[in-house]
């Protein structure tokens, strides 16, 4: 059992873990962040190996893997990637290590196996393991007292490189779930994160009960969500929004962003805007190509380059001061068959509302002179 040193007073002193061994909500961000990096790593670390080798396969690692997951079933799945293994077997001894690690690696990928929720995960995470003590500051402010239990979107500002307001004052914030305990909240993520990368996979699975899941971020799962009055809680911006990151900088992708408001129209949701003040300094970034990078991301391909623990550059500064403040909500009328005009009308509205919030909170984040820009 490991305990914060910061809990220890309310419990047994006896088993509190000192703090230089727990240091201080590592483990929370190491296990989110580790399992959403390492598989990513692991295939362009084979890849790497491929190319240092002179091998050309090195050029189809990547896409043969994408190949596999987007095939419909498991049958075809693991027979697509038996016949590459028998073909990497019979011609390269490393291009035959790199299909026997993808293979053990995926498993759960090509078979569509499931790991066993475990109820206790979330308090877990985010009380006994402490993940907001991680960083030098972390709070969920705002409106919460007008969060709802159901037919309710939570909209999360800005993205960043790893979505770590959404994570830990969202995902991993057992208060804020509380809030939504009548009809459960749906976390929706891209659709390869949350099914095609093998071990954030198996995190994901973990911490699905009725009251809380990750999904995927698809027409069918927002219409099985919406139609049953769940709460929705996503990243309106995207990885395209993680490409806009910058330290110091305060920038939304929200213009194009009018499929979800269309939805709750339709389904007649509430929405939330929702700001994480400090988002862009959780890392370094770097800069440049702002237009490419743009472009690229409509082939949904992401080009977000960042470090930021200087040991352990995948995780976050232990520096940042992140406050995320939830909005007022935004009450959208039921319309069934939304038109443009209405569409437009409501996005509007939802973008001053944003705007509004930021305005507001902006000062008690400590950035009084910031400016929102928006994409």
């Amino acid at each position: 059992y490991l305990c914060s040193p910061k809990r220890a007073s309310t419990g047994n002193a006896a088993m509190a873990v000192p703090d230089v061994l727990l240091m201080n909500g590592f483990w929370s961000v190491f296990i989110v962040i580790g399992s959403w990096m390492s598989g990513p790593l692991i295939l362009v670390g084979l890849t790497i190996l491929l190319a240092l080798a002179g091998d050309w396969f090195a050029a189809v690692a990547v896409p043969a893997f994408l190949v596999m997951y987007k095939l419909p079933k498991p049958v075809f799945r693991a027979s697509f990637w038996a016949a590459l293994t028998a073909f990497c077997a019979a011609t390269s001894g490393l291009r035959l290590f790199y299909a026997l690690v993808v293979s053990v690696l995926a498993i759960q990928v090509m078979f569509d196996l499931e790991t066993p929720p475990w109820e206790g995960f979330l308090h877990w995470m985010d009380i006994t393991l402490s993940f907001k003590s991680y960083f030098q500051h972390c709070e969920l402010r705002g409106a919460l007292d007008t969060v709802k239990g159901e037919k309710s979107i939570f909209a999360y500002h800005p993205h960043g490189a790893t979505s770590v307001g959404f994570t830990v004052n969202g995902l991993f914030d057992e208060s804020f779930i509380k809030r939504s305990e009548d009809k459960g909240v749906s976390f929706v993520i891209d659709d390869f994160l949350r099914y095609g990368n093998p071990v954030f996979r198996f995190f994901c699975d973990m911490y699905r009960t009725p009251k809380r899941d990750i999904r995927d971020a698809s027409r069918r799962t927002l219409t099985w969500a919406l139609s049953s009055g769940r709460n929705i809680a996503m990243t309106l911006g995207g990885f395209e929004e993680a490409s806009l990151c910058l330290r110091g900088k305060d920038r939304v992708i929200v213009k194009s962003r009018k499929g979800i408001i269309k939805y709750c129209l339709k389904y007649g949701y509430r929405i939330h805007p929702i700001y994480t003040f400090g988002e862009d300094y959780t890392y370094y970034y770097v800069d440049g190509a702002l237009d490419l990078r743009l472009k690229l991301n409509q082939y949904k391909i992401p080009t977000v380059a960042f470090f930021g623990n200087p040991w352990l550059p995948i995780l976050p500064l232990r520096s940042a001061k992140l406050l995320t403040f939830v909005g007022e909500p935004v009450q959208m009328p039921l319309i069934e068959e939304p038109t443009q005009a209405d569409i437009d009308k409501w996005h509007q509205i939802y973008i001053d509302a944003l705007v509004k919030l930021f305005d507001s909170k902006k000062a008690e984040a400590g950035r009084p002179d910031a400016k929102l820009e928006l994409f």
